[in-house]
């Protein structure tokens, strides 16, 4: 099930962790200048194999490390996006899944998967369905037949579905009462309108509502192997596994077409005070469409949003907000993609007394970098953060994984990442600052803010940057 909390966390957690590997200092002011960074050499792409059956239905293989084992996924192109106003009937297919396939009921697939060396899952999101398998190396072809099971012959057993759905009302209850699912359910339909992006919880008694006609109607309806793509990294036979691939897929039916539904998120701005009375802290959503992934320029705006809260305690709302101010514990940025769509956030839980202030100060620093170029040393530990991260991404199975699955399903060339690093060096200051001029216009912001607002109504009346937005 969607966890709606995560949708708020920035990408980048662990951060003090990476610092202590980087040697990283936890403040810019008190720092000597370090050496000049050298030439950033260009990402080697890991060897790989990509091959189509006749039905559609794509395959990339990459052999990786020296671990005797084997990562597969199969990456579907349906989800909450295909549900139509049927939320988190995806969500409800995607548990059902795993609950039985082929003559497996739940706890024979465990063991199956746990004789093969590994575990097998199946995570739904927004525009992909992932049914993921692990397993030790040479028993690569029964982890195949094993997940052919599951993606192609469901189960789907009407006598889990009752459970299921009683798990799904409890955190649905929960999730309702917390500040981060009550933000997000004026946030997302605020950004979104009437896009499926927008339906955050669904109703109970639309819950209630599904029936398991209802779940295996959706799973016909949505899988199959044109929208489907395999990627399979570890150690491996290339032949013996591209033959267990044919065997246990070309005759999947094709299914359907991907379904494109790009949305149009708002640039309009717009300020949401949702009252939470009593509440000793404020939670503060703040987000604007920005350019997509696929535009020639996206590598500068990730570097504007490093300065500005994509980096944790390298960027500028960390050490404002909370260490300059202590208005915070983690205030931060976040970039979210999906096909063609990209939004830009800020997030941050802020003591009661501080909204108002905290908003000043997000303002502020956008300005700020709209107006004056970051320095080479700031541009330069940035670039250092980013390419750790980069690096290690992409050293284990499933980090290869993701990163081949990332540029697949937005439709970049091989370059983006091999000329990632040497990409994200000729980021110049002028072009950070262009961007967060271009990209964050202080009038288009959507914003919510979930609090008391017995104290935080007067607050946001001082903050000069929110006039149009009151007005409105």
């Amino acid at each position: 099930m969607r966890n709606i909390a995560n949708r708020f966390v920035p990408a980048a957690l662990g951060i003090a962790c990476l610092a202590g590997l980087l040697g990283t200092p936890m403040s810019l002011g008190a720092m000597e200048a370090p050496p000049p960074p050298g030439t950033p050499k260009d990402f080697q792409l890991p060897r790989k194999t990509t091959f189509s059956l006749d039905n559609g239905l794509r395959v990339t293989m990459v052999p990786f490390g020296t671990v005797p084992k084997i990562s597969l996924a199969m990456r579907v192109r349906t989800g909450n996006l295909n549900e139509g106003d049927a939320t988190w009937l995806a969500d409800l297919t995607g548990e059902l899944m795993t609950e039985g396939a082929g003559e497996s009921d739940s706890a024979a697939l465990a063991i199956r998967a746990a004789e093969l060396g590994g575990t097998i899952s199946v995570s739904t999101g927004p525009e992909m369905t992932t049914i993921s398998m692990s397993g030790l190396a040479d028993k690569a072809g029964d982890a195949v037949g094993l997940l052919a099971d599951v993606i192609r012959r469901p189960t789907l057993p009407e006598s889990d579905l009752e459970r299921i759905r009683q798990d799904y009302l409890r955190n649905l209850s929960i999730a309702r009462t917390r500040p981060g699912g009550q933000a997000a359910m004026a946030f997302y339909p605020a950004l979104y309108g009437d896009h499926p992006f927008a339906s955050v919880f669904p109703t109970d008694e639309q819950l209630r509502a599904y029936t398991i006609e209802d779940v295996r109607e959706y799973y016909a309806a949505n899988f199959g192997a044109k929208r489907s793509h395999l990627f399979v990294v570890g150690r491996f036979d290339p032949d013996a596994l591209r033959d267990s691939i044919t065997a246990r897929f070309q005759d999947w039916p094709e299914g359907p077409d991907v379904l494109i539904d790009v949305p149009q998120p708002t640039r309009d701005g717009s300020l949401q005070v949702v009252d939470r009375p009593g509440s000793p802290q404020s939670t503060i959503s703040i987000g604007i469409p920005v350019i997509d992934v696929s535009d020639t320029g996206f590598t500068q705006f990730q570097m504007t949003d490093g300065v500005l809260g994509g980096t944790g305690f390298l960027s500028r709302f960390y050490r404002n907000i909370r260490e300059d101010k202590g208005y915070s514990y983690s205030p931060a940025s976040s970039v979210t993609s999906h096909y063609r769509d990209t939004v830009w956030s800020f997030n941050a839980e802020v003591a009661t007394p501080a909204t108002g202030a905290t908003l000043t100060e997000f303002f502020k620093e956008i300005q700020r970098l709209q107006q004056e170029p970051p320095s080479g040393t700031e541009l330069g530990l940035i670039r250092g953060f980013r390419g750790g991260i980069f690096v290690l991404r992409n050293a284990s199975r499933g980090g290869i994984i993701s990163t081949l699955g990332y540029i697949d399903f937005h439709e970049l060339p091989d370059t983006y990442l091999t000329e990632y690093l040497a990409r994200m060096g000729r980021v110049t200051a002028e072009q950070v600052t262009s961007m967060a001029s271009s990209q964050l216009p202080l009038d288009a912001m959507t914003i919510v803010v979930v609090g008391d607002r017995s104290i935080i109504d007067a607050q946001l009346a001082d903050v000069e940057e929110l006039e149009d937005y009151l007005s409105d």
